[in-house]
């Protein structure tokens, strides 16, 4: 696939004289697992104030400084604490084999998030929110679907359709993952390459990062136990889901949000293809206020 042309496309990018930055790190409650994490506050927030606090996860492979730093930071202009996170085994958190791919650890990773940003002395305790993107947007409605200390989610274009993702038999992926532990190098699923999402993540002005891995080859065996437009019919809070007119993940974005529970919405930025709701700004400042304005009614 040809990549874009960056003159072609206007990048989202938030205004960091608006946005203090504090790395923080939080272990995952139910694996043990150290995880690595950045909290972006606005810096006009005033002494001793309270503020509506925000966990954002990204796309399935994007470390913390990609799509989800960029969302948590133009929300934090916009008088938010935002909370995002490397996953078990990506980027700078804990967990082998690199890469895995488990919804029930993210999950723990998820709610492990929410349970650090009750301890921190800033955050509004009744006023939490999850907003996930693409593979998070089924990742985090799936772990707070009934944790009542969030009171709103969000989901931008989920990517539902990982119990389709199938390359081998069951058999064969468990004797890859035997084969790496006995210490070989795991067999791996390239989910990029020849799709529009090789525009972002090869793409040194967008989304390619140095500690990005494709998830090991066994994570499908996790994958197809995992049906996020069923388990969200357990919904408790408030869901808003956004998708995009010409995403390839719109079928599954319009399933979450006919079988969520009221009160939910749902907004289509026309237009757009899935990875546009990355980063191209006119489509993430779109998506931004319609999640202001969402957070305001809830929170």
């Amino acid at each position: 696939m040809e990549e874009i042309k960056m003159s072609e496309l206007k990048i989202a990018k938030p205004s960091i004289e608006k946005v203090d930055r504090t790395p923080v790190v939080f272990k995952n409650e139910e694996t043990g697992l150290m995880l690595a994490g950045i909290i972006y506050r606005p810096r006009n927030r005033k002494e001793g104030e309270k503020l509506p606090a925000v966990v954002i996860g990204g796309p399935m492979l994007s470390a913390k400084e990609l799509v989800q730093s960029l969302y948590g930071q133009l929300l934090a202009e916009q008088g938010y604490l935002t909370m995002v996170y490397d996953n078990s085994t990506i980027g700078s958190s804990e967990g082998h084999p690199r890469g895995l791919e488990d919804p029930e650890m993210k999950a723990g990773d998820i709610r492990s998030a929410v349970s650090y940003l009750m301890t921190v002395p800033d955050v509004d305790t009744d006023r939490i929110a999850g907003l996930g993107i693409c593979g998070s947007g089924v990742y985090i409605p799936h772990a707070l679907r009934n944790d009542s200390r969030v009171k709103a989610v969000v989901s931008v274009v989920p990517f539902t359709v990982m119990s389709f993702v199938t390359t081998a038999s069951d058999e064969e992926l468990l004797a890859q993952k035997a084969a790496y532990e006995n210490g070989e190098e795991p067999e791996r699923l390239d989910l990029i390459t020849g799709s529009e999402l090789t525009d972002y993540y090869f793409n040194t002005d967008r989304g390619a990062a140095a500690n990005m891995v494709n998830p090991v080859s066994w994570s499908q065996m996790a994958w197809h136990k995992f049906f996020p437009t069923e388990t969200i019919k357990e919904m408790k809070a408030p869901y808003l889901v956004i998708t995009a007119e010409n995403a390839f993940t719109r079928e599954g974005a319009e399933m979450m949000y006919a079988n969520a529970n009221e009160p939910k919405e749902l907004y289509v930025v026309k237009n757009a293809k899935h990875s546009d709701m990355y980063d191209v700004e006119e489509y993430v400042l779109e998506n931004i206020e319609q999640i202001k304005a969402f957070f305001e009614k809830y929170l």
